[in-house]
C-alpha cells in the first residue's frame, strides 16, 4: 500500500504522441522482479492482495486489505506480510497529517484489525533526496513537484524517531511484529556520464517507473534479509546482486531474531557438527595451559634456591681464638 507501490507505465511510443496513462499501474502487474515474485520463489502457495484505490488514505487502504484478507476461514492460521510504501503524497501536508503519522495510525489500524500472526514491514520515508535531484535536474519535474512542497516541510527526522520508539515499544510481539527499514533516510537519484538519471522516475516525477519500482523491491528484499543495524539507509535506483537468505537463519530479519543469527555464507550443509570439535579443542588448549602452569611454577622455584647465599657457622672466618687468661707477649 501507498504511493511507491505503484508505478508509471513507460510506453515512449504513447508518451510520444501524447498519451499519458495514470500512474497507478500496481507492481503486481509489472514483469521485472517485484516482492511477490521473489517471495513466490520459496513459497508458491502465496497470495497477493493489493489496495483499492491510490488517492485512498493508508488506513482506507489498510482495511481495505484486511477486509479481504478476513475473507479466508483460516486468516488468523496464516502468517502475514503486509508491505507499507508510502511517500510524502500519502500525508496531508501538516503538522498532525504528515507521512509519518499516517504510517504510524495505518500499523495502529492493522493491529487491530490482524492482531495474529502478522508481520509489517514499513519504509521510512524521512529523506528527499530522490525528489530533491530531480528537482535540480529538470524543469518540468520543479514543477510538478512544487506541489508537494507542503508535504515535504512536514516530514520531519524526529517525528520518525519517535513512531520508531513507539513501534520498537509496542509491536514487537512474538504474533505482531513490524520492522521500519531506512532504505529510503537518505535516497539520491544516480549519475549518469554528463547529468542526472531520471530514468527511475515516472513522468510525473513523483512515481516510480516500472523500472525505478522494480528496483526499490530488490533493495527492500536486501534489506528485510539483511541484519536491522546493517541495513542501508541510503537507496539508489541502480541494480544491485539479489541476496539470497541463509538457511541457517530466521527468512525475514528482526530485533529479536538477528540477535542469535550469525550470518556465514557458502557453508557446508554435510559438514559434520562443530559442537565435538569445539569441546575436543577446549580440552586440548585448557591442558596446555595447565601444563604450562606447571612449568612456569617449578622454574620459579628453582631459580629462587640459586639465589640463596650460603652463610657460614660464627666464628668460621676468625683467623684465631684468643681467651681472656690468655698473656699477651
Amino acid at each position: 500500500m501507498g504511493h511507491l507501490s505503484i508505478y508509471c507505465p513507460s510506453n515512449f511510443t504513447l508518451l510520444k504522441n501524447g498519451i499519458l496513462h495514470p500512474c497507478t499501474r500496481k507492481s503486481s502487474t509489472t514483469e521485472l522482479p517485484t516482492l511477490d515474485k521473489l517471495i513466490k520463489i520459496y513459497n508458491e502457495n502465496l497470495t497477493v492482495i493489493d489496495s483499492n484505490e491510490w488517492n485512498d488514505s493508508l488506513i482506507e487502504q489498510a482495511r481495505s486489505i484486511a477486509s479481504s484478507i478476513r475473507e479466508y476461514s483460516n486468516y488468523n492460521e496464516m502468517w502475514k506480510i503486509i508491505f507499507i510504501m508510502a511517500s510524502v503524497q500519502d500525508g496531508e501536508g501538516s503538522e498532525t497529517g504528515q507521512v509519518a503519522v499516517e504510517v504510524l495510525e495505518t500499523i495502529q489500524e492493522i493491529h487491530r484489525l490482524l492482531p495474529h500472526r502478522t508481520f509489517v514491514v514499513a519504509l521510512r520515508t524521512s529523506g528527499n533526496g530522490i525528489w530533491r535531484d530531480a528537482s535540480h535536474t529538470h524543469q518540468a519535474c520543479r514543477d510538478q513537484l512544487s506541489v508537494y512542497k507542503g508535504h515535504q516541510r512536514y516530514n520531519h527526522e524526529s517525528v520518525w524517531e519517535q513512531v520508531e520508539k513507539i513501534v520498537g515499544h509496542n509491536f514487537q510481539k512474538h504474533n505482531f511484529t513490524v520492522e521500519i527499514l531506512p532504505l529510503l533516510k537518505d535516497p539520491a537519484l544516480g549519475n549518469l556520464p554528463d547529468e542526472t538519471d531520471l530514468s527511475p522516475l515516472g513522468y510525473d516525477c513523483a512515481h516510480f517507473s516500472e523500472r525505478g519500482l522494480s528496483l526499490l523491491h530488490l533493495a527492500i528484499w536486501n534489506s528485510i534479509l539483511t541484519r536491522s543495524r546493517e541495513r542501508s539507509e541510503q537507496f539508489r535506483p541502480v541494480t544491485t546482486q539479489v541476496a539470497c537468505p541463509d538457511p541457517r537463519c530466521p527468512f525475514i530479519r528482526t530485533q529479536e531474531n538477528s540477535v542469535m543469527c550469525i550470518w556465514r555464507e557458502n557453508v557446508d550443509s554435510n559438514a559434520p557438527p562443530m559442537a565435538p570439535r569445539l569441546i575436543v579443542m577446549g580440552v586440548l588448549l585448557l591442558t596446555i595451559l595447565l601444563s604450562l602452569l606447571v612449568l612456569i611454577c617449578v622454574c620459579r622455584q628453582r631459580r629462587a634456591s640459586g639465589f640463596k647465599k650460603q652463610i657460614k657457622p660464627f666464628g668460621a672466618s676468625f683467623s684465631s681464638i684468643k681467651f681472656i687468661d690468655e698473656d699477651v707477649i
